[in-house]
């Protein structure tokens, strides 16, 4: 994903991870304005359960028990990104990458993050989720450019892929049960 001439520097990257940060948090103030209109109709009291039922679903599916489409737009690097420069063009990239609206999302939890902040969180919540989105995406990019320059990383997150899963999930989970319900 970084590894064309225009990712390569510090500030390409800085840009690229503002990028991500800017657009988390669009989304998840995005997220917040919607959910805010439905929950002005609906009682409180659901959303937390409703929650719970899709992050038991979500988890259900990340270890392949049950199956089921989320949607995402598979689209990678656009092509257009490099005509803006070493600067403009990384940050677009990344607030397009940031708001979860381009490429793949290989996990459900995001969605579950998406639906929590839209039916059950403040805006300071939602600021913190967006953020975090946005430093998850980041750390992926980052931890990706300075593993190796041979692509390596992608054969030891295949030979690491279960493990990590189960502690992204765990680490999601916990804090998830704690603060919902």
């Amino acid at each position: 994903m970084l590894n064309s001439p225009v990712w390569r520097g510090r500030p390409s990257q800085i840009t690229f991870c503002l990028g991500l940060l800017s657009g988390g948090v669009t989304s998840a103030f995005g997220f917040l304005l919607v959910g805010s209109v439905v929950r002005a109709f609906t009682p409180g009291s659901v959303w937390p359960w409703a929650l719970a039922l899709f992050l038991a679903a979500v988890v259900l599916r990340e270890f392949d028990v049950v199956k089921f489409w989320l949607p995402e737009n598979r689209r990678l690097v656009p092509e257009g990104v490099h005509r803006h420069g070493r600067s403009f063009g990384p940050l677009q990239f990344g607030f397009e990458l940031g708001t979860g609206m381009r490429t793949y999302v290989p996990s459900g939890l995001p969605y579950v993050l998406a639906l929590s902040v839209a039916f059950v969180a403040s805006p300071v919540l939602a600021l913190v989720a967006g953020i975090g989105f946005g430093c998850g995406r980041a750390m992926m990019a980052l931890a990706n450019l300075r593993f190796s320059t041979d692509n390596s990383w992608d054969l030891a997150w295949i030979s690491a892929h279960r493990v990590i899963k189960i502690v992204l999930v765990l680490a999601f989970l916990i804090p998830f049960v704690i603060a919902i319900l």
